[in-house]
């Protein structure tokens, strides 16, 4: 097989993980009438909070998440802020998330969860920590190491292209 090859069949190999990966996430997220964009969302907007594992009886523990405004949420979800305000328009109607002004500035718009959106990606955290781990059960420990490790070189490298690209 020559490198060109091979290129494309690891390029091929990481697509077909993405989609898997997706699908498998959007059935789980469908058991609790979620869509990853919208958990992917609440989680942003819960400013890193359950990815640091503070979870604590299905609940958030730091009940009080920093708000951002759109523009702060498009940055992060690398989106446009037109799709983050359809976003807001149909987590704030299902009553998953607050809108409110900035204190300092009446121009923003700010966004925080409610108690009901705190419930609901708690419950989605936990469905999605199962499902990683039923789906990559097959895996031993070294595996799963190795994986990490080569995915984190191609993270860096894909990285270091796309910055090369951009500047």
């Amino acid at each position: 097989m020559t490198d060109r090859s091979l290129d494309e069949t690891l390029y091929r190999q990481f697509l077909t993980i993405f989609v898997l990966l997706d699908d498998g996430d959007r059935q789980t997220f469908k058991q609790i009438d979620l869509t990853t964009t919208q958990y992917n969302f609440l989680r942003t907007l819960a400013n890193g909070t359950i990815a640091n594992g503070t979870i604590a009886n299905g609940t958030l523990a730091d009940a009080a998440a920093d708000n951002l405004t759109i523009t702060e949420l498009a940055d992060k979800l690398l989106c446009t802020r037109g799709n983050v305000t359809r976003l807001v328009q149909r987590l704030s109607k299902s009553g998953l998330i607050h809108v409110g002004s900035d204190a300092r500035d009446q121009r923003l718009v700010r966004i925080s969860l409610t108690e009901a959106g705190q419930a609901k990606l708690a419950q989605a955290h936990q469905l999605h920590e199962a499902s990683i781990q039923r789906r990559l059960a097959g895996l031993t420990p070294d595996q799963r190491q190795q994986l990490i490790e080569l995915t984190a070189t191609a993270v860096q490298l894909l990285q270091a292209d796309l910055a090369a690209q951009t500047s």
